[in-house]
């Protein structure tokens, strides 16, 4: 084989979600799956990111104390998100 014609894996899948437009929904996959580097590994043991549905992050969190402090912090945790896109992937969180 070519070496020209040689592309890795994440580049083959790059390029289809951008060529079929699904640039958000992959995003979105990638945040639910990376919830623990925005919060921390601790915290990301009281709590699932359970889905993002249009632009609405739905975050269960098994301990009171800890929801009340995630909604106190939720205009940081956005920020972090959002940082890492050329897109809003996330426009809201809803912490239960």
């Amino acid at each position: 084989m070519n070496s020209d014609n040689t592309h890795s894996v994440k580049e083959l899948l790059q390029n289809y979600v951008r060529k079929n437009g699904k640039q958000q929904l992959y995003a979105e996959r990638v945040v639910i799956e990376n919830w623990p580097q925005y919060v921390g590994e601790v915290c990301a043991k009281y709590s699932t990111c359970e889905s993002i549905v249009n632009g609405v992050m739905r975050v269960r969190v098994t301990n009171a104390a800890l929801r009340f402090e995630f909604m106190g912090q939720k205009t940081n945790i956005l920020k972090r998100i959002n940082a890492d896109y050329a897109f809003p992937v996330v426009k809201d969180i809803v912490f239960f």
